[in-house]
């Protein structure tokens, strides 16, 4: 094994679920796990976990430590800092890098454990990799050198126009926050994959207590997460008005498990929910298909759609900047367009279920 300390994350779950974020910081650690030839760890906390530590080992990490105490039931700062760091102090040296969802949870935590560790956090990253840096700076000459194996963390800067790549060699952990629907989630699940669980017991104080959730309340969408979708169609400004997201719907209702996506310029002229945007600002996707009505290609949206399987661009503008990277681009009204989408994909639907239907039969 390496001498570098091993790949953590710190799993991401409520009301005893894992979150889909949980499994993407899983498959970006295994890679980064890889390339340092070192183990995955991972933090799960909570109240009555369950199996919960098994399934992080069936989807890769090596080694859970697991915090399982009444005072987790619900998410708080302050006990859910303590619970962090309490097991970083007490494992025998510091993990190489950290890893944690760019999440409600992860944006309100990450930050609290870098300052108290004063190590560097990168946030909202669309990318994580390993490599070597060579520091040349006058300012430190203590730090001049160079620095192998450092936790490059890359994330959209200047609106999305470039990619930053932001290192933090000085100090362990080396951290970052992963953006939902950013990394690919792990792979390989094996659910006779064994590895080592490590209870850790928390001495929480009165301090730990001075903010108290009295109730949450969550509201429950009956729509498929956008993160989550295996097929995507999404509308943009072209559509020229609210009234033309009744033609994405249309389409996507052709499809098993598909979502309404949008455009950021759709959402701010009120035309759909913020909840439906897919960008920089939006939600970052990784569909099977992508089906884009209407909509320009600005870096902006196509940061958050760019690594989906197949892109179907439907525009009436052949300049416009989606057909640079679509693998299907079509020139033309999208209301004549999209009719004949819904035809041609219900067709293949139908034959796929009626050769499903034909295959359980026999």
């Amino acid at each position: 094994m390496s001498d570098y300390a091993d790949v953590l994350i710190v799993a991401d779950q409520i009301q005893g679920e894992l979150r889909p974020i949980t499994f993407e910081l899983l498959g970006a650690a295994h890679e980064l796990a890889g390339k340092l030839d070192v183990k995955v760890q991972a933090i799960v906390m909570g109240s009555e976990l369950g199996d919960m530590p098994q399934v992080i080992i069936h989807n890769g990490a090596d080694e859970v430590f697991v915090v399982d105490e009444p005072e987790l039931k619900e998410y708080t700062t302050l006990t859910y800092r303590k619970a962090v760091i309490a097991t970083l102090e007490q494992m025998p040296r510091p993990p190489h890098i950290a890893l944690f969802g760019a999440t409600t949870i992860g944006r309100d935590l990450a930050p609290r454990i870098a300052a108290y560790f004063e190590t560097g956090l990168t946030a909202d990253c669309t990318e994580l990799d390993i490599g070597e840096y060579i520091h040349k700076g006058k300012a430190d000459p203590s730090k001049t050198g160079t620095y192998k194996n450092c936790l490059y963390a890359i994330r959209p800067s200047f609106g999305e126009s470039l990619k930053a790549r932001i290192l933090g060699p000085w100090k362990n952990p080396q951290m970052a926050t992963a953006r939902a629907g950013a990394m690919i989630p792990y792979q390989n699940t094996d659910t006779t994959r064994q590895g080592k669980i490590t209870r850790v017991k928390v001495d929480f104080d009165s301090s730990d207590f001075r903010v108290k959730v009295i109730e949450t309340v969550r509201e429950v969408s009956t729509s498929v997460d956008l993160t989550q979708a295996k097929v995507i169609v999404s509308g943009g400004f072209g559509l020229g008005g609210p009234e033309g997201f009744d033609v994405v719907r249309d389409l996507a209702n052709v499809f098993t498990g598909s979502a309404v996506g949008a455009s950021r310029k759709t959402v701010d002229a009120g035309w759909i929910p913020y909840a439906n945007q897919v960008g920089q600002t939006g939600k970052t996707v990784r569909p099977q298909l992508y089906i884009a009505l209407g909509i320009s290609g600005a870096i902006q949206h196509r940061v958050g759609m760019s690594n989906s399987s197949t892109i179907i661009a439907v525009n009436k503008d052949e300049g416009a900047p989606i057909f640079q990277f679509a693998h299907y681009g079509i020139v033309g009204d999208l209301y004549e367009i999209a009719p004949l989408l819904k035809e041609r994909f219900g067709e293949a639907m139908r034959k796929e279920q009626s050769a499903e239907g034909a295959t359980k039969s026999v």
